[in-house]
């Protein structure tokens, strides 16, 4: 027998809850277990859960939730009810020696979403979508939802979500791929098929069987059913929809209407997900220079600090401010001033990394976050910069030269703290300034 595990508190959830020790033996149970699987509590302490049913069918489940140390959810089938098994890694120590198993009956759910599907199937599948838009925290798993929704609705076994891009389709979220289809599709092998789909200008493409057999990409992933839903909005179409089955499915006017219903849903949830990244994109950026604003790049530095305390790596700031910036708005007006730092803004974008953060920082100062960056690395960051800026000698048909000066700090010689680093940069940029301008300085060097 295992070692003894004693959690009072189980007993008074109404769910059947196991603790089981990381190699499936049973620690301790509450009533509703043994009330669920009509057992004593002597019988079932220290017996393996493979001797156990419903809980011999969560082996998997469980080796699973210990090897990636997350929670993992598995259906199961148990004296005519549909159970839901949730196992969760108890973690001791930075250790797993338990898991906590919850079984949950879901059989009403399921009964009912079934009768809501006969009685009225629009209004549950337009609910069951947009649940996932409403009710999600985190808008990167909103795809994952509404694609599991749609394939529980469709009672379909395999399905992906597409979205356009420049040159061709990407995927979203995918189920039920094998690894070797889904590199197929990402690497655009069944755009052909797709564009094809979408070119029609159906509400829905089908292939049955005698035609999937005929390509050969389908064939070989075993596919005898496909469905592909355009997700239109207005004229546009923002991507697609493909479910798929590995057996036979009968194509008839209620899955028609049903994969309608699906597609029209969800392109009207997509639309809202582009518009509110749209918003929050909106949130995070400068309206005048459309790059980051100050904001967002106070989120990013403590998240910096976090990451370079943790592993021990330096990054850098460097903050620049437009010389003689005033002069330019009383001498040219304030569109003159606009399109200063408008300019300044494209030169830094474009002399910048992708990993570094850029932004506008108030006024006409602009700030970059260089992470992974030494000083002297940040040094000749921030004069190239400083140089292609000079070089847009475009601004005002040549009229004003446009030089900016920069002050760098480094993390942590220059202060372990948001605070204590920006001190450090702004006393840097006084000193470019004092230095006639035009000039990048770094903290605690006279150079």
């Amino acid at each position: 027998m295992g070692p003894k595990v004693t959690v009072p508190l189980i007993n008074n959830l109404h769910d059947p809850v196991v603790i089981a020790s990381r190699d499936g033996t049973i620690a301790e149970v509450n009533q509703a277990m043994l009330d669920l699987i009509d057992a004593s509590r002597d019988s079932l302490l220290g017996k393996d859960c493979a001797d156990v049913s419903p809980l011999d069918e969560l082996r998997d489940l469980v080796t699973s939730a210990v090897l990636h140390k997350v929670r993992q959810k598995q259906k199961l089938n148990y004296r005519n009810l549909t159970l839901e098994a949730t196992v969760t890694p108890i973690v001791t120590d930075d250790e797993i020696k338990h898991v906590l198993i919850i079984i949950q009956d879901v059989s009403a759910y399921v009964n009912l979403e079934a009768e809501f599907l006969r009685k009225n199937r629009e209004l549950i599948i337009s609910n069951t979508l947009s649940s996932a838009f409403i009710t999600s925290d985190n808008i990167d798993s909103v795809f994952s939802d509404l694609l599991e929704k749609a394939l529980v609705i469709s009672h379909l076994g395999m399905g992906w979500l597409m979205l356009r891009r420049e040159d061709g389709f990407n995927i979203k979220v995918s189920s039920g791929l094998s690894s070797e289809f889904k590199k197929l599709i990402e690497s655009g092998g069944l755009d052909p098929v797709v564009e094809k789909a979408l070119s029609s200008g159906a509400p829905l493409h089908v292939l049955e069987a005698e035609d999937t057999a005929e390509i050969s990409h389908l064939r070989d992933e075993g596919i005898a059913f496909l469905a592909i839903i355009p997700l239109r909005t207005g004229d546009e179409v923002l991507g697609c929809l493909v479910l798929a089955n590995k057996i036979e499915t009968a194509f008839d006017f209620d899955l028609a209407s049903l994969l309608s219903l699906v597609g029209n849903n969800l392109a009207m949830i997509a639309d809202k997900i582009r518009l509110f990244q749209v918003t929050q994109r909106l949130a995070i950026t400068d309206g005048l220079t459309g790059i980051y604003n100050a904001r967002f790049f106070y989120d990013e530095l403590e998240k910096e600090i976090s990451r370079s305390e943790r592993y021990t790596t330096p990054f850098s700031i460097a903050l620049f401010d437009i010389d003689d910036f005033k002069r330019i708005n009383d001498t040219f007006g304030h569109q003159a001033g606009d399109d200063a730092l408008r300019s300044v803004a494209e030169s830094m974008l474009a002399a910048s990394r992708k990993s570094d953060i850029v932004a506008r920082y108030g006024g006409e100062e602009f700030i970059s976050i260089l992470p992974s960056t030494s000083k002297d690395e940040a040094a000749k960051h921030a004069r190239r910069i400083k140089e292609s800026v000079e070089s847009a000698r475009h601004f005002l048909d040549n009229t004003v030269e446009l030089t900016i000066s920069g002050g760098v700090s480094t993390y942590p010689e220059d202060g372990s703290d948001a605070k204590s680093l920006l001190y450090a940069a702004d006393m840097a940029l006084y000193q470019a300034k004092a230095a006639g301008k035009n000039a990048v300085r770094c903290y605690g060097r006279s150079k």
